[in-house]
């Protein structure tokens, strides 16, 4: 085997097991993938359904490496708790991860696709719903797989030009990397948020969540290994969101996130502020800055309109990581909707007397 083969050996054996990765959450905008951070914050907002997505693009400074991951979900409060104020909510999220590297006479790409779903429970401790705390619990599959392999030799190149529309490379049987999809097991999730409605300008809201309960993973995804399984450690995830407004109509929101698998642990710290402008249309407009120390510093944007935001956010690689990777270590873009049905209005029939 030579020596690029062995690189691709190597590096592949390496995201088998790592594959997983993005059950981590590197999102700079962890709180807008939602029902895929916290299964208790499904249903937890004030409308009839709510949708939303978001692209993140990582390490593309890497000549091998490159992060592209996809998040979509859907939510929704579905009927009355136990109490009049209390209320079950369902989500559904599907996350996609692809994993590129190639070389000089090698490319590949490892696929992972995520699907889950879980409901919530949303217990009000007031009448008036200030202040819920909810709890959730989900759980899906997972799916892995690698692309094509090729190889690019002065062979298949002269190929190509002496024979136009064939391709400059070539299928190499040979390479350990199989092209075969393995099946996994998410296990289960389960969360807890607690949002407290303090006044009309300040509202608080916590979450806890616990992943990868019961979790096997098939870790090999190379043709002719005996494959296995191996227990995936538990993921702890932590956020806390705090927004106020200032009497000069200023809004500030300070975010933190951490999350913990051992032995690894990652974590940033956020502010936003942002200003209300009632003209073309009522809206928030919110900028702000944030530090990881994993990707750096972190610049943000986001617009809240009624029922519509958009978010989009730019990572500056600060860390020793910048030697590898470059500069820019990652951004993010999406958008969010809730859909609001009002209910038609059912009025007692009138009896009109016609006068005589």
């Amino acid at each position: 085997m030579n020596k690029s083969k062995i690189i691709v050996f190597i590096f592949t054996l390496f995201l088998s097991a790592g594959v997983f990765a993005q059950d981590e959450f590197h999102y700079t905008h962890f709180d807008m993938t939602q029902v895929a951070l916290n299964p208790a914050l499904a249903g937890g907002f004030e409308g009839t359904a709510r949708i939303g997505g978001l692209l993140r693009e990582q390490d593309y400074g890497l000549e091998f490496g490159q992060y592209a991951t996809p998040v979509l979900y859907v939510d929704a409060p579905l009927i009355r708790g136990l109490r009049k104020q209390d209320w079950i909510g369902f989500g559904f999220a599907f996350q996609y991860d692809e994993q590129k590297f190639s070389g000089d006479d090698y490319h590949n790409k490892i696929k992972t696709s995520n699907s889950f779903g879980g409901l919530s429970y949303h217990f009000a401790l007031d009448k008036k719903r200030k202040n819920v705390i909810a709890i959730g619990v989900q759980s899906g599959s997972s799916n892995v797989s690698s692309a094509n392999r090729s190889i690019t030799t002065p062979k298949s190149i002269q190929n190509s030009i002496d024979n136009p529309g064939t391709p400059s490379s070539v299928e190499y049987p040979d390479l350990p990397i199989g092209k075969k999809k393995k099946s996994n097991k998410l296990g289960y999730t389960i969360g807890t948020v607690f949002t407290s409605k303090i006044s009309k300008t300040k509202k608080l809201r916590l979450g806890l969540s616990v992943s990868s309960i019961g979790r096997r993973l098939n870790y090999s995804i190379l043709e002719k290994s005996t494959g296995g399984f191996y227990q995936r450690k538990l993921r702890f995830a932590a956020f806390s969101i705090y927004q106020m407004e200032l009497p000069n109509g200023l809004v500030l929101e300070p975010r933190l996130f951490f999350q913990l698998t051992q032995p690894s642990w990652e974590g940033s710290a956020q502010i936003l502020a942002g200003v209300k402008l009632k003209k073309p249309k009522p809206m928030v407009l919110y900028g702000g800055l944030g530090y990881n120390p994993v990707n750096g510093a972190q610049f943000l944007l986001r617009a809240d309109l009624e029922k519509i935001r958009f978010f989009y956010s730019f990572d500056l690689n600060l860390t020793d990581k910048q030697a590898v990777s470059g500069a820019a270590s990652a951004m993010e873009f999406g958008a969010s909707y809730i859909l609001k049905i009002k209910k038609r209005p059912n009025p007692d029939p009138v009896l009109i007397c016609p006068n005589i």
